[in-house]
């Protein structure tokens, strides 16, 4: 067994603890493959969603998540156009294994990212219940 890896999936654990935490979905995965691959800044909405096959209103969300966690950066002089840089080395690191395990093992990064979005919608769903009070 190589250290540091999902016996099961053969994901790194810590690529597999950042796809549980339903922070990025199969579209974000999607963004970051198309930012990685063209890292100039050179992306907007428009030509995102053109890419993704997704509306532009879409790519502008995609784009404002993956700016919050650091994986994008917004031009300083050209509104709404951004470049793939991540804020630190290690998360670089993370996203390089997400796009090797993207690239090798489709179906269990995607698995690993709907086990979050249903965790997340079931965690939604729980605070609506009606509880008996004893």
């Amino acid at each position: 067994m190589l250290q540091g890896y999902c016996v099961v999936a053969g994901i790194p654990d810590e690529l597999r603890r950042f796809l549980l935490t339903g922070m990025i979905s199969i579209p974000h995965v999607e963004a970051i493959l198309q930012l990685r691959q063209q890292p100039s800044p050179t992306w907007n909405a428009e030509s995102l969603g053109l890419r993704i096959y997704v509306p532009a209103a879409r790519a502008k969300l995609l784009l404002s998540d993956l700016s919050a966690i650091g994986v994008v950066k917004e031009d300083a002089d050209a509104q709404g156009v951004y470049a793939y840089a991540p804020a630190t080395p290690g998360l670089a690191a993370l996203l390089d294994q997400l796009v090797k395990a993207y690239s090798e093992q489709l179906i269990a990064v995607t698995k690993l990212i709907h086990t979050a979005e249903d965790r997340k919608a079931q965690d939604f769903a729980d605070a609506f219940r009606f509880r008996k009070e004893p």
